[in-house]
């Protein structure tokens, strides 16, 4: 009697076209529920890699202008970017491996299914590593095509840094794999907690490099040999990094074999630990899911005076009732990984940019110069802010919709519910923007009247994102959801979307606008503004003030009508 098809098929083949299935299902969904959004994301991709093409050849432009720092700088922007790519990826890797093979609901079903522990974990690595790495993929591109409008190659160079990147990719996955494993095996009981402190000492450590690095002197005589002691920890030949970096630096010199010499450095060390984790892991899975939720199940009751005391000094400025309700909001954001690790990671790699702006191989004494990455970083920061109110803030009170009845009970009036998650998410992502703005605007030297400036228009962008999220939020809920993704690609959250993106691209044209009226003419950034300037400014702060009291208006009209 012949086998069945399925049967003839390995247990890896079988969960990797049942996931492949889900995808297409969940892509013809999106399609279908929700057109536009999709559209919208799209085209908001595409800007992001025409923005990071053109600032990524400006770079390399200015560094090919200067013939005796070219000779290093190439080769060591290569290396801190890809060391910086697997700093992040590790940390993210460990976040979503932790979750996926030890949460509680699919390794339950996957443990007890007749399939192979190692081809499960396999195809959860895969997963993992697809979830983290599609956005430093997209990064990948306008950093191959920008290199090569700067510098001739053949057309070898286009698969071997596809292949250099993707084999990098790999390393950081595996590691998270690792560390995901290590904390259910050895530390069930507190896995977030240790994910913090281990994510807070690795970015510790790279801020503290980075402000090393940013402030050092090379205009002496021997900046060649301080900028070699700077970055001598970075060149190691025993990071992969490294080995990525000379390969691609190979395709570049048209060095064909040398570059497959790398490349093969980093396949060989990226299949040997991948096959030597998957092995570990397979073998040790349900014993690391029988500690992992047996640490959960400790039975511990948790006073949470962290959280307590963290909204206590957030939310000093409100009254103790609104209060309670944001620190309901502070607890169930701090228990979501997925949401407080991807604003860590952001914010992370915006903090390293600022202090970075330094080292930037641009003539930074330009009024011009200067002006224009001030105002590239408002942008970037302001993009960021939109799509993050849109993914995170704008579900808050949908999920709050079966909790309606128990909400109802409080001694709160509707409206000052919908004015508690407004304060919450425009203290949050306040204090973000303007701190990282804040560094920015520092590390460039700009003028009082500048920092003031910058910052108050991030102050601003940040109120209409967060009112225009929770007031659409309110008056569009998706009632009866739990799943936050699916909120966010509903109708309002798409609206949401492209409202947030048509307010940030007003807000920001204006303060382009008036900042070339300032610098165009202009050999420094002027210290006192033009009364046109001020008109402007005042312009802006009526136009995000109308925009935040209408959105709020709208949404506390329907949210206060009875369920």
């Amino acid at each position: 009697m012949r086998p069945s098809p399925d049967r003839r098929r390995s247990d890896f083949t079988v969960l990797v076209l049942s996931r492949l299935t889900q995808l297409r299902n969940a892509f013809d969904q999106l399609l279908r529920e929700a057109p536009w959004r999709t559209f919208v994301v799209l085209a908001l991709l595409s800007l992001i890699w025409a923005a990071l093409y053109f600032l990524i050849a400006a770079v390399f432009r200015q560094v090919r202008a200067w013939d005796l720092v070219a000779i290093v700088a190439n080769q060591q922007i290569l290396m801190h970017f890809f060391l910086l790519l697997a700093v992040m990826l590790i940390f993210s890797d460990a976040i979503l491996a932790f979750g996926s093979l030890y949460g509680q609901s699919e390794p339950t079903h996957l443990l007890a299914m007749p399939v192979n522990p190692r081809h499960a974990v396999c195809v959860k690595w895969i997963e993992c590593m697809l979830m983290s790495s599609w956005s430093f993929m997209l990064m990948g591109v306008p950093l191959m095509l920008a290199i090569v409008r700067n510098t001739p190659v053949d057309w070898t160079y286009y698969p071997l840094f596809v292949a250099h990147f993707l084999g990098f990719m790999l390393i950081p996955g595996t590691v998270g794999l690792l560390i995901a494993w290590g904390v259910a095996m050895f530390a069930p009981h507190r896995p977030m907690r240790l994910a913090v402190v281990i994510g807070t000492l690795l970015f510790a450590t790279l801020v503290a490099y980075m402000w090393r690095v940013s402030h050092g002197d090379l205009s002496s005589e021997d900046w060649l040999k301080t900028l070699f002691a700077q970055i001598g920890m970075v060149r190691t030949r025993l990071l992969p990094s490294t080995w990525t970096a000379q390969g691609v630096i190979a395709a570049i010199d048209r060095d064909v074999a040398g570059s497959i010499y790398w490349l093969g450095i980093v396949a060989a060390n990226s299949a040997f630990l991948a096959w030597m984790t998957i092995n570990l892991l397979g073998a040790t899975w349900p014993e690391a899911y029988s500690r992992a939720q047996g640490g959960r199940g400790s039975g511990a009751i948790r006073s949470g005076w962290i959280t307590q005391a963290a909204c206590t000094v957030l939310f000093f400025y409100v009254p103790t009732r609104m209060r309670s309700v944001m620190l309901k909001d502070m607890r169930t954001f701090a228990r979501d990984a997925m949401q407080w690790s991807q604003m860590v990671i952001m914010l992370g790699l915006l903090i390293v940019y600022a202090l970075n702006l330094k080292r930037l191989p641009l003539d930074l004494e330009d009024a011009r110069i200067k002006g224009l990455i001030a105002f590239l970083n408002l942008t970037t920061v302001s993009l960021i802010l939109a799509t993050f109110t849109s993914r995170f803030v704008y579900p808050l009170l949908s999920l709050e919709s079966q909790q309606r009845w128990l909400l109802g009970l409080l001694p709160l009036r509707p409206v000052t519910l919908l004015s508690a998650k407004f304060l919450f998410a425009f203290t949050v992502t306040g204090l973000c923007s303007i701190g990282v703005m804040g560094l920015a605007t520092s590390m460039l030297g700009l003028p009082a009247n500048w920092v003031r400036l910058h910052l108050l228009v991030s102050a601003l962008i940040c109120a209409g994102l967060c009112s225009l999220s929770v007031g659409l939020g309110a008056r569009f809920p998706v009632l009866g959801e739990r799943n936050p993704a699916r909120i966010a690609s509903s109708f309002g959250g798409t609206l949401n979307l492209i409202c947030s993106m048509l307010f940030v691209a007003v807000v920001v044209a204006g303060v382009g606008a008036l900042s070339l009226n300032e610098i165009q003419n202009s050999l420094e950034l002027p210290r006192e503004f033009s009364v046109r300037t001020y008109r402007t400014v005042l312009a802006l702060v009526a136009f995000s003030l109308i925009i935040s009291a209408s959105s709020l208006t709208l949404g506390s009209r329907h949210f206060a009508r009875p369920a």
